[in-house]
């Protein structure tokens, strides 16, 4: 069943956030993104501007849309963008102006639309004068105006030394889209969309690019380590999604009901698993870390230690459950 990562946006009025979302909309580059917001105005879409009431909703260049709405229609809106008829890849909501992030999280954490799914709390802080309490929370950091900060450095490093998630530096909110959400390649038009326009009258705000690291193993992973890994937040690290073999499913007895090859994907620390579909397998494993500034040595030790032993002893019955206490079943949400 086809899932929408939902990205959460927020910070202080000026960090940042409508240079932020304007700069996903306009290098989306095949990516068809939802957005919801209350306080349209900052942004310079056009098309936002007449979106004047609540719940209303607005097309955008490229196949994206914008909604308008309070706190109390959320989940409304939520469920109608992220509806397998819109054919949306990725839903931004704009914080501001409508909860605590700490609540909206919370709210989507405990969705029960199938279709929806946490892609991550994103806060954007000042460099001059970075808050670093929405530092603490957030899955992603970034630290805007580097550009106009003179101790730029500095605020970086003051931020990661609070910051349980990733951080990135940017100037004009030019954040990579690929940190939220995979690209996706569509026939291009015969002519140039809007945001190709736009892209090409305002010129490129260059983005710190996002990073990868591969691990492989032909051997199955330990749950229990494997967990503890994931919910470390390795530093950097955005985002990881891949397949895993956990040894006889990571219980004594295999059985239909706990299948071993599992598929992973994590914003931050946050976790969610699913039985792997019957076209993906392995005999180990296969994980495709995203994020910034990362260290491919440090991360691929952390998963080796992961690596089930030849003289390892059998899993016990409920092993597995440090791992799969995270599924999700979207055939019964």
């Amino acid at each position: 069943m086809r899932t929408v990562p939902v990205v959460l946006v927020a910070g202080h009025l000026g960090v940042g956030k409508s240079s932020l979302v304007n700069h996903l909309l306009r290098h989306a580059d095949g990516v068809r993104i939802g957005v919801v917001v209350n306080d349209f105005g900052a942004l310079g879409i056009d098309a936002m501007l007449v979106a004047g009431q609540a719940s209303s909703v607005t097309s955008l260049a490229g196949g994206c849309l914008c909604c308008v709405t309070d706190a109390d229609g959320l989940s409304a809106v939520l469920a109608d963008l992220v509806a397998p008829a819109t054919g949306l890849d990725l839903v931004v909501v704009e914080a501001s102006g409508l909860a605590e992030p700490r609540e909206l999280v919370r709210l989507l954490l405990a969705s029960p639309d199938p279709h929806a799914v946490y892609g991550g709390l994103v806060s954007v802080v000042d460099a001059r004068d970075p808050d670093l309490d929405h530092a603490r929370l957030a899955d992603l950091v970034v630290v805007n105006g580097l550009d106009l900060c003179p101790s730029a450095p500095a605020a970086l490093e003051a931020v990661r030394s609070v910051a349980a998630g990733a951080v990135v530096g940017t100037s004009h909110g030019a954040l990579d889209p690929a940190l939220l959400v995979d690209p996706v390649r569509r026939p291009q038009p015969a002519q140039l969309t809007l945001d190709a326009l736009l892209r090409e009258a305002d010129g490129e705000h260059p983005h710190v690019g996002a990073e990868t690291v591969s691990f492989t193993s032909e051997q199955p992973l330990d749950a229990g380590r494997l967990a503890a890994f994931l919910e470390s937040g390795p530093r950097g690290v955005v985002r990881v999604k891949g397949i895993v073999r956990l040894p006889d499913g990571g219980a004594a007895v295999p059985s239909e009901e706990v299948p071993d090859v599992w598929e992973v994907q994590t914003v931050g620390t946050a976790i969610r698993v699913r039985p792997a579909p019957g076209r993906l397998t392995t005999r180990g494993a296969r994980l495709v870390l995203i994020g910034t500034g990362l260290d491919e040595a440090a991360l691929c030790d952390g998963l080796s230690a992961c690596v089930v032993g030849e003289d390892e002893a059998p899993p016990s019955e409920h092993a597995a459950l440090a791992l799969t206490r995270y599924r999700i079943d979207l055939a019964t949400a």
